[in-house]
């Protein structure tokens, strides 16, 4: 801050000065709250959907918290560094109360809002997460110590693993088999679902194992596809993210990760056993004479991310080549498909958006992919039963159907995939297609332009190329800083959600919108993509 007073503070650094409040003030309410209502966050961790209720009065009581912590900390901040007496104290408390404001809604609402791509962390632990989930019959086991355990282990190296637990909420104590399988039962392609949203919230956080941030169900019904349903009240919806919610707040992860190698022996992104979520539900609505709120008309699900985020979603930490900061991007049609009527199209989307990263040619056998996204006996059975191959066969054409409908790229090996095995093709199949179509090759990958946007994350091998008569020149793509501004703020981004796109941080925007930073050709022309700007 410099040394002018509080309300000459510029409009056009509020970006810049809104998260750097917001980070000091987040630590303040944690530690008041630790202070002055040491049984807050213990009480609401206990929540059941059914007991939600009874959070109103602590949400209430931390709200009221929340403001005192508010004036207090921007009064420190500008009495601290400005010679301002009281009343202009309380127009600068004013002035930043609602620009915090404007920002933290700008951080709950802004998913899918302007563009139909979110970026994602794709860290193994993601993919580990997920089939904790959607394959949860193959994943979770019972150890020697009769506790629930879902292992993943890297398959270039067995001494990288992944562990996920069950525990109770508010507490990392691991749940034996039979009680952690109530909440195992509860997993399921709705949690799959919930679990990508909330980590593209979170890669919108600068740091986000220091960060909270809100969502409300009524936004995520509509994420999800639920808004669409007829089948069931809106309170019904409401209470089965709530109860999914719950689900994710038990749901534990360790892992021994080491990737990379360098001077100092390797990037360890290694963890202890911590929480995947942190999750408080506060549910709004008429209470009834037992005081529930049976009926909600609305549930807020406060999320603070895991530690494991420090480790794997850490843009500093991967810089200084001690942490892994690895992400690719989630297409929203991704999020509308229906596992009921549509599951292995929805199985192959979630695992192809979280590989994209790693499988840059989006190359595939046939097999390959089944195996990966099926139970490991699907195979198995049709080989041995013609009408199971029949069925099988069907399905996974409809997928591919389904997903190039949904603008997925889908490009058919011409010698191994022929014309009659393909979807569209309706005749007789000759004898032994379902072999054939096990060894077929395709290329699969997200709609555009999401490939083109993980692309530019990766450093090329340096060529020795010719430039072509008609290469686009460096004039061609420039961008000005004003450009870069004028551009975001009419697609209705914050500098947080460029950032987050880009794989940069918010200081980083702010410079160029400044024109004290520029951007690379790389960044500039995709940038150029990402917010529609003509040349």
């Amino acid at each position: 801050m410099n040394q002018n007073s509080f309300e000459s503070v510029n409009p056009n650094d509020i970006d810049e000065l809104s998260p750097s409040i917001l980070l000091e003030i987040q630590d303040n309410v944690r530690q008041v709250i630790s202070d002055k209502l040491p049984q807050h966050l213990q009480g609401e961790k206990t929540l059941s959907a059914s007991e939600a209720s009874e959070a109103t009065d602590n949400y209430d009581l931390f709200e009221a918290i929340f403001n005192e912590v508010l004036h207090r900390t921007i009064s420190s901040i500008v009495s601290g560094k400005h010679k301002i007496d009281e009343n202009n104290l309380q127009n600068s408390y004013n002035i930043v109360n609602n620009n915090l404001q404007s920002y933290r809604d700008s951080h709950q609402n802004s998913l899918f809002k302007s563009q139909p791509f979110e970026a994602i962390p794709t860290a193994a632990l993601m993919l580990s997460s997920i089939n904790s989930q959607i394959k949860k019959e193959e994943s979770w086991q019972k150890n020697e110590e009769g506790i629930a355990v879902a292992q993943h282990k890297a398959k270039g190296n067995p001494q990288n693993y992944i562990e996920h637990y069950i525990s109770t909420p508010g507490d990392i104590t691991l749940l034996p088999w039979n009680e952690a399988q109530q909440i195992i039962d509860k997993f399921g392609f709705t949690s799959a679902k919930l679990h990508l949203i909330l980590a593209a919230y979170t890669m919108e956080q600068e740091k986000p194992w220091e960060s909270l941030f809100t969502v409300k169900g009524s936004d995520l019904i509509e994420k999800i596809g639920w808004d669409k349903r007829t089948d069931l009240p809106k309170y019904q919806k409401l209470l089965e993210i709530a109860k999914t919610a719950f689900a994710l707040d038990c749901l534990l992860v360790k892992t021994v990760w080491i990737e990379g190698r360098n001077r100092k022996g390797g990037i360890n992104a290694s963890t202890p056993v911590g929480r995947m979520w942190n999750i408080t539900i506060v549910p709004y609505g008429q209470v009834n004479t037992s005081g529930k709120i049976e009926e909600p008309d609305e549930v807020q699900i406060i999320v603070q991310p895991g530690t494991w985020t420090k480790y794997f979603l850490n843009k500093a930490g991967a810089e200084s080549r001690e942490a892994l900061y690895q992400f690719g991007y989630l297409a929203q049609n991704v999020l509308k498909i229906d596992p009921y009527h549509e599951e292995l199209t929805l199985r192959l989307a979630i695992y192809l958006t979280l590989d994209s990263r790693v499988r840059l040619d989006g190359s595939y056998k046939v097999q390959e992919l089944i195996e990966i996204v099926l139970p490991k006996t699907e195979i198995d059975k049709a080989l041995s039963d013609f009408r199971r191959a029949y069925d099988l066969k069907q399905r996974w054409d409809n997928a591919l159907k389904h997903l190039l409908n949904l603008d997925w790229q889908i490009v058919f090996d011409p010698e191994t995939y022929p014309e009659w095995l393909r979807p569209q093709y309706t005749q007789k199949k000759p004898k032994g297609y379902f072999k054939k179509l096990l060894d077929a090759k395709l290329t699969i990958k997200p709609p555009h332009p999401i490939p083109e946007l993980i692309a530019s994350k990766v450093k090329p091998k340096v060529q020795q190329l010719q430039p072509k008569a008609k290469d686009t020149t460096p004039e061609d793509i420039k961008l000005t800083g004003s450009q870069v501004r004028e551009a975001r703020i009419a697609k209705g981004w914050p500098q947080t959600k460029l950032a987050s796109v880009l794989g940069v941080s918010q200081k980083f925007i702010s410079l160029v919108e400044r024109g004290d930073r520029p951007l690379s050709l790389q960044q500039a022309a995709f940038v150029r993509i990402l917010l529609d700007i003509k040349i």
